[in-house]
This record gives structure tokens, C-alpha cells and sequence, in this order.
């Protein structure tokens, strides 16, 4: 994974949780930090790992000694999403064996906020491979996608939803499938009413339901992920979901471009299926990522992805 270096990181050489040496850092969200290191106790000396420091830049500061400090009006929040954000990763780490999750390894308090230690995995994101070579070929990124899309059926079928798909989220790794980053604002299916949760930022990637603050579940995360795909054929960035709202409101053209257009290789049956994907009516989406593989290879539907309607399954 590429090193970057969001403003505000503690320096390299920073001992925490007197196990973890940090190193550079590998990059930042709306929730976090994400470092690499070394552990330095046994039976794992030695071990390289990536530390993820829960620090949302719009309710805290860092202090002199390395501590996170909630600003004085964002203190309740900083304190309630902190919580979700140990409490979702206790969740997650009970769901290890699930193929796209990166294992994790620790979580601890320290600082004022909190960390979460995973296995580090060498690989480039989804983002930096389009960024450094542009488009990928619809066939390859099929048949990237394919063992991706399987694998993460099994988070839905676990009652999980990840809320943060998009291209720098998805690592590639070679031969091997792609796995999923950032589990900071993953939730519980059945967790519902998500009150005050953090809207994630994700511009073009989210869904209205998110950016509103309304049902979310499995079509969630499929939206974000034909976004995702919208971006890896492409090379431009999906419109994002208020804008076409607002064009749809008022009348105006949709500014989402249809991907066939960009992407005239790509077959009718899977443009059909990304742009259903990208729906923003979340009951004409297909519903859960094994729904969207059967649309986008043809294998048979199973029973439990037919829809029911938008006005009495997600309000």
C-alpha cells in the first residue's frame, strides 16, 4: 500500500499501546488515520501491521502530546461515534473468518481515542491502479470483480453492512481477490435506526438513503459498489446522488452519464445491471451483492434476492 501523510499524524517512532512501533503513514478518511508498523512484543516480534486511529478531523484536534481532543461543541458526538467505532470493530472481529475482511488483530483505548491493529497486506488500491493506468478493460475488471462479488455476499449474508465502498477502500491484490478497507463505519444490518451516525464522505459514492440519513442495508453498498465499478470503466467519477436529486426535482437533464456511453465495450447486460445498481430508488437495485452478480454473469437468481417495494421494506 502507498504511504501518504495527512496533516495532524503522530510522528513515526510512536509507541503505542507499548506493542506497536508506528511508522509512515498509509493514508486518512473521514474517520481516521491509518499507519503502518511493527509489533514489538512476542509471540509476533517483528510482525508488520496497519494501526487505524480513530480521529474524525471535524470534531477533534490533535494536542501537543499526541493526544485526540474533541472540540467543545463536537464532544458528545466524538464520544458517541468513537463508541460505535469500537463497538463495530468488537463486531467485526467476531465475523473473522468472513473472506473480504482484513484480519484483525487488536483494538485498544489510548490517547483519548481509540486504535484498531490489522493484518498489513501489501497491494494497491482500486483508486491508485485507475489514477496510475486508467480505465480497466470491462473484461478485466469482470473478472476481477466476479471472486470479489462472491466473497462479499458472505457479508450480507452476515448481517453486515460495510458504508464506505468506494475505490480506495478496495484493495487489489495481484492474483488473489480484492479485499475491503475501512470497517470504521461498518454496521450491523439489524442496527437500525442508525441515530447520528456519521454521514461518511464518499463524494459520488454514496447513496441518497445515506446521505439522508434513511433505511440503509444491502442495497447500500451495492449502490457504492457499481459506483465503484462506474469509476474503475471510466476513470471519471459518478455523479453524485444530491445533484441528481436535485436535476430529478427540478426537471433537469440526469447528470449521471450512462456508463455505456463512456464504457461502449462493456455489454448491454452488465451496463443495464451497474446503472439498476446505481438507482436512486433503492427497491429498483438489485438487492444484495449475490443479486448483483446474478445480473451481471447470468447465474440464476436466488430466492431470496426478489424485491419487495421501496414503500413498505425501507422506511
Amino acid at each position: 500500500m502507498a504511504s501518504a501523510k495527512p496533516d495532524f499524524a503522530l510522528p513515526p517512532q510512536t509507541v503505542l499501546h507499548a506493542r506497536y512501533l508506528l511508522g509512515d503513514t498509509l493514508g486518512g478518511g473521514a474517520l481516521g488515520i491509518t499507519y503502518r508498523a511493527v509489533q514489538l512484543d512476542a509471540p509476533a516480534r517483528g510482525r508488520v501491521v496497519a494501526v487505524k486511529e480513530f480521529f474524525p478531523r471535524a470534531l477533534a484536534v490533535r494536542a501537543a502530546d499526541g493526544s485526540v481532543q474533541p472540540m467543545p461543541k463536537g464532544a458528545a458526538d466524538f464520544a458517541l461515534y468513537c463508541a460505535r467505532f469500537v463497538r463495530g470493530y468488537r463486531f467485526l472481529h467476531a465475523k473473522a473468518n468472513c473472506p473480504p475482511l482484513v484480519p484483525l488483530l487488536d483494538l485498544f483505548e489510548q490517547n483519548g481515542t481509540a486504535y484498531v491493529v490489522m493484518a498489513y497486506i501489501e497491494g494497491e488500491t482500486l483508486a491508485q491502479r485507475v489514477k496510475a493506468h486508467g480505465a480497466i478493460p470491462p473484461r478485466a475488471l469482470m473478472r476481477m470483480m466476479r471472486p470479489f462479488l462472491h466473497d462479499l455476499a458472505a457479508l450480507h449474508q452476515r448481517k453486515i453492512i460495510h458504508r464506505a465502498i468506494m475505490p480506495r477502500n478496495i484493495l487489489l491484490r495481484g492474483e488473489n481477490p480484492p479485499i475491503l478497507l475501512d470497517f470504521g463505519g461498518a454496521r450491523p444490518e439489524d442496527d437500525w435506526p442508525l441515530r447520528r451516525c456519521p454521514v461518511l464522505r464518499g463524494r459520488g459514492y454514496l447513496p441518497p438513503e445515506q446521505i439522508c440519513q434513511s433505511r440503509q442495508g444491502s442495497w447500500t453498498d451495492v449502490y457504492a459498489l457499481c459506483a465503484t465499478m462506474y469509476y474503475a470503466l471510466t476513470a471519471k467519477e459518478p455523479a453524485d446522488a444530491l445533484e441528481r436529486l436535485f436535476a430529478a426535482k427540478i426537471g433537469k437533464d440526469e447528470p449521471l452519464v450512462p456508463i455505456r456511453t463512456l464504457c461502449p465495450k462493456l455489454t448491454r447486460k452488465q451496463a443495464d445491471a451497474l446503472m439498476a445498481g446505481l438507482s436512486l430508488d433503492s427497491a429498483a437495485r438489485p438487492a444484495d451483492f449475490a443479486a448483483l452478480e446474478s445480473a451481471l454473469y447470468g447465474s440464476k437468481i436466488p430466492h431470496f434476492a426478489f424485491r419487495i417495494p421501496n414503500w413498505c421494506a425501507r422506511k
